[in-house]
């Protein structure tokens, strides 16, 4: 069809495609068009968007029909539905980037994401031919991600295609392609973790925090806030209708009523509570997973709420959010071995452990006691570990948590893991010289970026009060490798 409009049975080139037409038409253009398809320039340009939109044209065709007149080349024009389709239709794991009313130039879009395509590919190219001839990745080669000058998530969605694709030939390159997406995606989350928790304490969302250590330990996977909050929102759809069957004129019910505006009435509180107990445990059936408590995936939110388990600080976790959406005030207690949560029967900011009940997420809701929480563990507890902790004090036990599954087990999982887990630790802590060791001597372990590891016991040394250790910056012009043996025997066999 496109060939016909355009009088050529030439096929317009990637490069053509990717430009658009800004000469104009010849005056016999319109006449010929006309002449090989009589009646279609006299339909409206609404009809006329629609046939360009339909699935058997491609963006070459659209390149074609664009150079036949005036006319088509006002239809397909570059804010139009014509190249927003082709963009989606060409790449359609890029439209959750999109919202349905966004009124972009498409043409530049899908000239920008066809360029970021070609730069991931030569990025990907340049790293498996070091791969191949030196046999490492080169760490320094990361840095041209950075000053590529195309958007983040289009290098990404080009990455994603070349893992995904079947050819068994080219392992080399989705191994690079794995590599470099990974340490896109790890960079852009920990700036966010450290963006979160420069804000102010009150605007530090624990759900986010969360979702933010779940996209750290797993880049590959596609762990979104929003898709998070959708699937909160559904649960609390669920205790809403529960509720309302109980009590239809519940304060939980209305709009209104969430983290901005909570229930000050302890019965009102007490029947939100059960609704969503009943609905979280009964209903949906989520617990504790008493069978495989050492799972790392019992810490990530989004395998919490597909598996519909986790351990105490994870149920915790989901149990606050929706607790606080209907409009119930909890607080999260750092207590020693079990998380929990405490709920206020008092007066509000009482520091009596006794104005407070303990809400045990893993134990199905239930409450209890300062004494049954002492009785549960099998130890007694000061006053201070009754105390509610920040937001931050609840993401350090969470990465604390999967620190210490990492140490567990010499396995190349559990490395990674221990790697990860001490990435988050150190971007929420960064003068811990105790973790900055530890750090070292797991990058010297695993053979990679040794000018990392030089450089973190750099910054270690400075953080150290021993004079033998300041003393080691002196020599900071050595060859790296005679530096690197020092630093082995001192940290690790020292």
């Amino acid at each position: 069809m496109a060939a016909s409009l355009s009088g050529e049975g030439r096929v317009p080139s990637e490069e053509e495609a990717a430009r658009s037409p800004d000469s104009e038409d010849s005056p016999g253009d319109e006449h010929r068009t006309l002449q090989l398809c009589p009646g279609l320039l006299s339909l409206p340009g609404e009809v006329l968007e629609l046939v360009l939109c339909s699935g058997d044209l491609d963006y070459k065709d659209i390149v074609s029909v664009t150079c036949t007149c005036r006319r088509l080349r006002d239809v397909c024009a570059a804010r139009g539905a014509v190249w927003r389709r082709q963009l989606f239709a060409r790449w359609p794991s890029i439209m959750k980037y999109y919202n349905q009313l966004d009124l972009l130039d498409w043409l530049e879009e899908y000239k920008t994401r066809h360029k970021a395509g070609i730069e991931a590919q030569r990025i990907v190219a340049v790293f498996s031919k070091l791969l191949i001839i030196e046999h490492r990745m080169p760490c320094e080669g990361f840095n041209d991600l950075d000053t590529s000058g195309y958007p983040v998530h289009f290098i990404e969605d080009e990455l994603l295609s070349i893992l995904q694709t079947e050819n068994g030939k080219c392992l080399t390159q989705k191994y690079c392609a794995k590599k470099i997406l990974y340490f896109m995606r790890q960079e852009a989350t920990i700036c966010k973790l450290k963006g979160f928790l420069q804000r102010p304490v009150d605007q530090q969302d624990i759900l986010e925090g969360a979702v933010l250590i779940d996209q750290y330990c797993n880049p590959l996977k596609d762990v979104r806030l929003e898709n998070i909050q959708a699937e909160i929102e559904y649960i609390l759809r669920r205790v809403k209708v529960y509720l309302s069957a109980k009590n239809s004129r519940h304060p939980s019910l209305s709009p209104q009523t969430g983290e901005s505006s909570h229930i000050e009435d302890l019965d009102l509180q007490g029947q939100a509570l059960d609704a969503l107990n009943h609905v979280l445990f009964t209903e949906m059936m989520f617990k504790g997973n008493v069978a495989d408590f050492y799972n790392p995936l019992n810490s990530y939110i989004h395998q919490v709420l597909i598996n519909r388990t986790g351990i105490p600080i994870s149920l915790s976790v989901l149990y606050l959010t929706l607790a606080e959406r209907l409009g119930v005030h909890l607080e999260p207690v750092n207590f020693p071995h079990h998380f929990m949560l405490r709920w206020c029967q008092g007066a509000q900011g009482g520091s009596n452990i006794t104005d407070y009940v303990y809400v045990d997420a893993f134990g199905y809701g239930k409450c209890l006691t300062a004494k049954e929480c002492e009785y549960m563990i099998g130890q007694h507890v000061t006053e201070e570990f009754y105390a509610a902790v920040s937001t931050k004090e609840v993401l350090q036990r969470m990465v604390g948590n999967l620190l210490n599954l990492g140490k567990r087990e010499s396995k190349d999982r559990s490395f990674m893991l221990l790697r990860v887990s001490l990435d988050l630790y150190l971007a929420m802590y960064p003068d811990s010289v105790q973790h900055l060791l530890l750090q070292a001597r797991l990058y010297f372990h695993l053979g990679i970026w040794p000018e990392k590891v030089y450089l973190l016991n750099l910054a270690t040394c400075q953080n150290m009060p021993n004079s033998n250790m300041k003393g080691m910056l002196e020599y900071a012009d050595l060859p790296l490798r005679i530096i690197m043996q020092y630093l082995f025997y001192y940290f690790i066999e020292g």
